[in-house]
């Protein structure tokens, strides 16, 4: 895998992630459970979509094999788009509670987020067609799954603590490096035999729809942004200080000597 392709998965990893942990955030003091309701799935949208599976689907698009031709099925990763967005939402509403901080909720969510993260990597190493044959090696497997958890705690948790936007940022910059920690021990788990005997596989370039994904990736990231943006207690605070510089601006002529 070529460093941009590396880079390239940080970066979005990192930015889903921020955004993710912003709207989980808002979710959390949020007026009403409707208005939560929302931000969660905005949260899942942005945080399982974006900086999980498209960071996960950038690495593994990079995955290539000597004397192979390698494909995806698509199917397949449809469902682990499927598997982390459910698993991101569910175990948010499951964890974040609007009330006060509860361990056990916590526990419960993470656990169900890293459960999550590990079926997603497995199922896009799954949709890999290619001319051989390829096994797992289990300790990686099982370290594959302990880097998600990881992974999942450091996002939940940060939700709770992480009231300073420098916390967020790197927060979100860290735990964006154990997802491609997810990749690169989970891709340490396959062993592949190439076989050129073998017929060509069936299945799609994954090149050929990247782009299209990372685009709808990038617009789903702008949604949550917008919003906080336009967020009405945002926008009462700057008019509360535009009002209050107005008045010091007005006082300072008035109080101005006559010459």
């Amino acid at each position: 895998m070529g460093s941009w392709v590396v880079a390239l998965a940080f970066a979005t990893s990192s930015i889903g992630l921020l955004v993710g942990l912003v709207s989980a955030r808002k979710a959390r003091f949020a007026a009403t459970e409707r208005q939560g309701l929302y931000w969660l799935l905005l949260a899942a949208a942005t945080a399982g979509g974006v900086g999980i599976w498209l960071a996960l689907l950038l690495a593994v698009a990079g995955f290539g094999v000597a004397d192979s031709v390698v494909r995806h099925d698509l199917v397949t990763i449809a469902f682990s788009l499927a598997v982390s967005l459910v698993s991101s939402f569910v175990a948010m509403v499951v964890a974040i509670s609007r009330d006060r901080h509860s361990p056990g909720r916590l526990f419960v969510g993470g656990v169900l987020f890293g459960a999550g993260i590990c079926v997603v990597f497995l199922s896009l190493i799954w949709s890999v067609r290619l001319q051989g044959t390829s096994s797992f090696d289990t300790p990686f497997v099982l370290a594959t799954a302990a880097v998600s958890l990881v992974v999942a705690f450091s996002f939940l948790w940060l939700v709770e603590v992480a009231d300073r936007p420098l916390l967020r940022i790197c927060g979100s910059v860290v735990t964006g490096a154990a997802v491609l920690g997810v990749y690169f021990l989970g891709m340490a788990s396959v062993d592949v035999t190439p076989d050129t005997t073998m017929a060509m596989p069936e299945g799609a370039e994954l090149f050929s729809v990247l782009f299209a994904v990372f685009v709808v990736g990038m617009v789903v990231i702008t949604v949550p942004i917008v919003l906080v943006l336009m967020d009405p207690d945002r926008v009462a605070a700057q008019l509360e200080r535009e009002a209050d510089q107005w008045v010091a601006d007005g006082a300072d002529k008035d109080g101005a000597p006559i010459g």
